[in-house]
């Protein structure tokens, strides 16, 4: 029997993660172990990675919204699948944080100020075909 997450619960805090997902029926140890390299994470960065269809996503949102409580800034969400335009990941990034583009400022420099203090997770979703966008990113 799977034990309960926090994805079966209601989440707080700031996020834009998808509401009422799914239980992760039979993935309490990828879950357990997702967590604990989050955790360890010394450089911040966590990938995932798997063949097409194998639950990663689904995985990474369960982490994500156990990790609320974790990240007074919130818990982001940026959906990467639907473009193709590597040059666009930093708007997409800042959309998904709720950070507005600034008049005669790049959106990368923005993004980096508004997110220097911020304590906060971001979960980058489909993102094998933008690699070098979403490293150079950060």
């Amino acid at each position: 029997m799977s034990t309960s997450h926090a994805a079966d619960r209601v989440a707080t805090g700031p996020h834009n993660l998808p509401a009422q997902l799914p239980s992760l029926i039979g993935r309490d140890e990828a879950v357990a172990y997702v967590r604990q390299r989050l955790r360890q994470a010394e450089s911040g960065l966590l990938t995932l990675t798997g063949t097409g269809g194998s639950g990663k996503t689904r995985l990474a949102l369960a982490v994500a919204t156990e990790a609320l409580h974790a990240f007074p800034d919130g818990v982001w969400l940026a959906q990467l699948a639907p473009i193709s335009d590597a040059t666009l990941v930093p708007s997409v990034v800042a959309t998904s944080i709720g950070i507005a583009e600034q008049p005669g400022r790049a959106i990368h420099d923005t993004l980096l100020e508004e997110l220097r203090w911020r304590s906060l997770l971001l979960v980058l979703d489909n993102c094998e075909h933008l690699v070098d966008a979403c490293v150079n990113a950060s």
